[in-house]
């Protein structure tokens, strides 16, 4: 959420300029979901936490629940109380990202920026963080940063980019029929 203004073109939420929106309060808009998850050598229940410090046990309960994190964290010998180690050396790749979900869903921001957020895990992995991801963004204006066609053919709008530009823009459907970039991408990832 703004880390840098731009030297051209604008970003546009509600028709308002993002330049013009004061920062703290641009970022409580918007929940990040990122490859490379944020986590601090503390409890799993203080890790959800920093999305709202003021949520109760409940919520952090059902943001795990929504993030398909709870069954993991209930085998864990402290449950919410475990120290996951910097990072969340702890933990795997998978149960990283549906910690960060869980976060982003308790802080319920109205905008989700998903960034290569299912990138570094496995198939099955994939599976149960793409249903994570799914009730985090619903009813959520989304942008996902993906290379990996399967998390985004259900979009509503697909913007492919080609070095650094707009190239082509549309449905997945749309799309696999009128852009040989996006085409060239789902025959090699998708088709074989």
């Amino acid at each position: 959420p703004r880390f840098f203004n731009l030297k051209h073109g604008t970003i546009l939420i509600d028709d308002q300029n993002i330049n013009n929106i004061n920062l703290n309060s641009l970022r409580k808009e918007i929940s990040i979901v990122s490859q490379d998850v944020i986590l601090f050598d503390d409890t799993i229940r203080s890790n959800i936490l920093y999305g709202n410090a003021s949520a109760s046990n409940d919520e952090i309960v059902n943001a795990c629940k929504f993030a398909a994190a709870q069954d993991f964290v209930e085998k864990l010998p402290n449950k919410y109380e475990t120290i996951i180690g910097e990072n969340g050396i702890k933990l795997s790749g998978g149960q990283k990202q549906r910690l960060s979900i869980a976060r982003a869903i308790l802080k319920d921001s109205p905008i989700i920026l998903l960034d290569e957020a299912t990138s570094s895990l496995d198939s099955e992995s994939e599976v149960v963080i793409q249903k994570a991801i799914e009730n985090l963004t619903k009813n959520k204006t989304t942008i996902i940063i993906a290379h990996r066609l399967s998390t985004i053919m259900n979009c509503d709008k697909i913007l492919v980019f080609d070095d650094g530009q707009i190239v082509d823009e549309g449905s997945h459907q749309f799309l696999v029929k009128n852009s040989s970039i996006y085409k060239n991408l789902y025959e090699k990832q998708i088709i074989n």
